[in-house]
């Protein structure tokens, strides 16, 4: 390692050591904060929050992006504290590592190509691995082969030197901390229940927004809720255990007022050729739950919150098989599974038609409301339409 390559690789690594920080924060406040949305959830493709809450966003409950951070950390301490010149392990060191690096990116790579989803974060990391890899590769050191009979030794002789010692602790301890105090895998975070500030405001504002037209017949209700849903989407779960206790409170006060109307959005291109696929199981969920509909309430929501339960990590498309059968007491899914598809194709069908783009997405009687509304903007919104609707039929 010559010395102007010292200087580029320590650039490099505190880049990607930056990138992974901020990896690290977002994937932390995703899980911890659902009304949260990323800066760098741009859109479906360049999606961070996809890419996180995917299965290969963590490895093993770990945050891929905290292994990064242990990394970047790792060759940026052995670029400042190496010796540089001919003959010195340092930038062998590094290549070694810059080598595990280029593996894991590749991977991580091609995951994202197949999911059709990318993090802009993680792509920084990529780039500044890429550099680390060309320019340790590229300079002068030992040859790789004598690394292993020479780490041992070389460890030990740098943990001899108190500021390098001191480093060493700091990284260790930095990664196991944020790993120790990091969001288990399974976290469910939860919709805040913000107060309402100003409820003319809301009331104004609401009012304003635009409606679009449905379709849907009302059969005697005053409001039609429709959402768009994939029930392997993390936030489609949490604003339906957000939501429904809403719900159930005006079905008690104004029975049959609020017609509450679901719709599949699968992100998976087997029974959706409009998404990526992000969720393995997703079509075959939708499928168990529409037959499980065809049994009662009390089935579909059995069969709901089964497959709800079981996004952390992902149900296979056999999990989910396996526990329709067990619920629903059906030994013939795959061909029910082929029964429904046509009807998730069309509610998929409507979904382009109205531009639907991302999970959840709901509708108050024709106005889209954003994903992260907190409940009581949701019930407010609704009591606002019961009211208009009494007041129109005077």
């Amino acid at each position: 390692m010559t010395a102007k390559s010292r200087i580029v690789i320590l650039v490099l690594a505190l880049v990607g050591l930056a990138f992974a920080g901020a990896s690290t924060w977002t994937h932390y406040k995703i899980l911890t904060d659902a009304s949260f949305i990323p800066s760098c959830d741009v859109n479906s493709t360049f999606n961070c929050s996809q890419v996180y809450l995917s299965a290969y966003g963590s490895l093993w409950g770990v945050p891929v992006a905290i292994g990064g951070l242990f990394w970047f950390a790792l060759v940026a301490a052995i670029a400042a504290f190496g010796r540089v010149g001919k003959g010195e392990p340092a930038g062998s060191y590094i290549f070694a590592l810059s080598v595990v690096g280029m593996a894991v990116v590749l991977y991580l790579g091609h995951a994202s190509y197949t999911m059709k989803a990318f993090c802009i974060l993680c792509i920084g990391t990529y780039v500044s691995v890429v550099g680390i890899f060309l320019t340790s590769g590229a300079s002068p050191s030992i040859p790789i082969l004598q690394i292993p009979g020479r780490i041992f030794s070389d460890l030990v002789s740098a943990l001899k030197k108190p500021t390098v010692a001191a480093v060493a602790l700091a990284i260790v301890a930095a990664t196991a901390s944020t790993m120790a105090f990091f969001p288990k895998e399974g976290t469910r975070p939860q919709l805040p229940s913000k107060p309402i500030e100003s409820t003319s405001d809301f009331s104004d504002a609401w009012f304003k927004q635009p409606r679009i037209d449905l379709g849907i017949p009302a059969e005697g209700a005053k409001v039609i809720i429709v959402k768009f849903n994939d029930f392997q989407c993390p936030m489609c779960r949490i604003t339906h255990e957000a939501y429904q206790p809403v719900l159930d409170k005006f079905e008690q006060s104004n029975p049959g007022a609020v017609k509450y109307v679901l719709k599949d959005w699968p992100w998976n291109t087997k029974c959706n050729s409009n998404a990526q696929t992000l969720h393995p199981a997703a079509c075959e969920a939708a499928a168990a739950v529409r037959i499980a509909r065809a049994q009662g309430k009390a089935k579909e929501h059995e069969m709901e919150d089964w497959v709800f339960a079981h996004q952390t990590p992902p149900a296979s498309p056999l999990e989910v098989q396996a526990a329709a059968q067990k619920i629903l007491g059906i030994s013939d899914f795959d061909r029910q599974y082929q029964q429904q598809l046509p009807a998730i194709r069309r509610d998929i069908a409507d979904g382009v038609a109205l531009g639907i783009s991302g999970t959840p997405t709901y509708f108050i009687n024709g106005v889209r409301i954003l994903q992260n509304m907190p409940p009581p903007y949701f019930e407010l919104a609704i009591q606002l339409e019961l009211t208009k609707a009494a007041g129109a039929g005077k």
